[in-house]
């Protein structure tokens, strides 16, 4: 049981360090398309990424897919380009999108494999990957509401909408994106 706590804790503190900002930033983003009263349908968003990056760390972890390091960092400027380029071009997510989140969601979870294998040291069982997947979805589901919360009082405050919202957003993104890619 230790280990199960063990690994939500280094999976939920991993995603509140420095080099995960393009990953809370693409939380950030899509979060700004949504709010308070929309929170079921931002559940199911989330809920789909969850699902796609259980897929996708599943197969990095045990090593049914093997990916470098140079196509990790791909997969982190081209999530961040999807997501910003859709705040661009959109007004908002549907759940028509259960698709794209999914697919993004296997990318996200190489993106966490690959952290998931250093942080074990190759030593898995059960608890220890349950363990990850909880921290990790825990801290999505914080950072997600936390975004909508953080948007719901810019857009009372401001008197805005969340379009021009997720446009500076999107914007910063897809900035973030192109230096990394740089």
């Amino acid at each position: 049981m230790d280990k199960l706590f063990y690994c939500f804790e280094i999976a939920f503190k991993h995603f509140f360090h420095l080099s995960m900002l393009p990953q809370v930033l693409f939380l950030i983003i899509i979060g700004s398309f949504f709010s308070l009263k929309d929170w079921k349908t931002y559940l199911l968003i989330i809920l789909a990424l969850c699902s796609g990056l259980l897929i996708g760390l599943s197969l990095s972890v045990f090593k049914i897919i093997n990916i470098s390091g140079a196509t990790i960092n791909l997969l982190v400027i081209a999530t961040l380009i999807i997501v910003s380029l859709h705040g661009i071009l959109s007004k908002r997510i549907t759940t028509l999108h259960y698709n794209i989140f999914v697919l993004i969601g296997i990318m996200q979870g190489f993106i966490f494999g690959a952290h998931c294998k250093i942080a074990m040291a190759y030593k898995f069982n059960f608890l220890s990957f349950l363990g990850y997947n909880l921290g990790t979805y825990s801290a999505i589901l914080v950072i997600s509401f936390l975004s909508i919360i953080v948007c719901s009082l810019i857009i009372s405050f401001f008197k805005t909408d969340n379009h021009k919202i997720s446009l500076v957003l999107s914007g910063l993104g897809l900035g973030v994106a192109l230096m990394m890619y740089l």
